[in-house]
């Protein structure tokens, strides 16, 4: 029997039903790549904390309506309004749920089973990458964009990105700053290649094993329906890149890695690139996602203060352009010490209700 726990609205982007023990949310705002708002976040924050102690919920399975995109992020420009309207607490409200709900994924007691079909990217990661099953596909384009929008590769980044690695080669900082710093794109096999994501599932596949998942299980589903060599979709091209990218990025100073990286960083925000820089090396030494959580949230306030966030939202996503102004112009000028004290401190997530 199907239960319900979100109104059948039209303009509810957040579909939820409960089907064979299987809590089952849907991201249903395609038109705009399933981007979040601050009432999503909410709606996904309630439906989770319902189901984490429901006995009816054996396990979650989160998925896109279309297979264009999982979540390409957050609707920043929303932030920016409030910003512009000089209501930093508005603006911080939707922060606060949403690394409340990035928490809580990663700490979850129940299996969480993501279905990262297409774009999915900041926010989208945020929702699928701190799951316990990550699914991908070939068509995955996974993604941390936000220096060039005056921002901070956020959503618990400042955790997972530091603990990339191959296996058998550890944890790597320097290809974890290569994501965050460039926000480069990488594809699905490489998100499985480097710890980002657990099984990639040909797209043909992918609605089978959702199916499967929901009827028989998560771990029935990966073995019936993961992508075999038969395929031919298991070549990730990221690990042949790792000692490149390690010779670059692996520098003892920003300054070092921006001479060294070339087209890499160009457009960026100075700023949000130190602030990339000392959050990710902060991140790499701390205990747990909810340390780096609560100290993101502190830099999130302390970014959208600053103009660069209002410049680079406007710039990119509002206005269409190309041509930022940045303050301070180079890193060699940001305040970097002002950064390393927003880091050392945090802000608290939400309480459950």
């Amino acid at each position: 029997m199907t239960q319900s726990t979100v109104p059948a609205d039209p303009e509810q982007y957040v579909r939820t039903e409960v089907r064979n023990g299987t809590g089952i949310i849907t991201l249903d705002r395609p038109k705009a790549l399933n981007a979040l708002t601050a009432q999503m976040y909410r709606d996904l924050l309630e439906t989770l904390w319902a189901w984490e102690n429901d006995d009816a919920v054996r396990q979650v399975l989160i998925h896109a309506s279309a297979p264009r995109a999982f979540c390409a992020g957050g609707d920043i420009r929303q932030v920016r309004e409030a910003v512009v309207d000089g209501d930093i607490d508005r603006g911080m409200a939707a922060f606060t749920d949403e690394y409340t709900l990035n928490n809580l994924i990663a700490n979850y007691p129940k299996p969480y089973i993501a279905l990262m079909e297409g774009y999915t990217m900041g926010g989208g990661m945020g929702l699928s990458v701190h799951g316990s099953h990550r699914i991908v596909t070939e068509n995955t384009v996974m993604s941390m964009p936000e220096c060039v929008i005056g921002f901070f590769p956020d959503i618990g980044a400042s955790w997972f990105l530091p603990r990339v690695n191959l296996l058998g080669r550890g944890p790597s900082l320097a290809v974890g700053r290569w994501l965050g710093l460039g926000g480069q794109r990488i594809t699905g096999p490489d998100a499985v290649a480097v710890g980002l994501a657990d099984v990639l599932v040909p797209s043909a596949r992918l609605d089978q094993f959702r199916e499967l998942a929901i009827s028989e299980g998560v771990e029935e589903a990966v073995a019936r329906m993961a992508a075999t060599d038969d395929d031919g979709l298991l070549a990730a091209t990221l690990p042949e890149r790792w000692d490149e990218i390690e010779a670059v990025y692996g520098a003892d100073s920003l300054a070092e890695v921006v001479t060294a990286a070339g087209e890499d960083l160009v457009g960026a925000s100075p700023s949000s690139l130190a602030r990339t820089w000392e959050i990710l090396d902060a991140g790499a030494a701390t205990e747990s996602v909810t340390q780096c959580l609560e100290s993101e949230l502190a830099m999130a306030r302390d970014t959208i203060s600053a103009p660069d966030f209002s410049e680079g939202v406007r710039c990119t996503l509002i206005d269409k352009e190309d041509d930022p102004v940045w303050q301070p112009p180079t890193v060699e000028e940001v305040d970097v010490a002002a950064i390393r004290g927003v880091v050392a401190s945090s802000e608290s997530l939400r309480s459950r209700p």
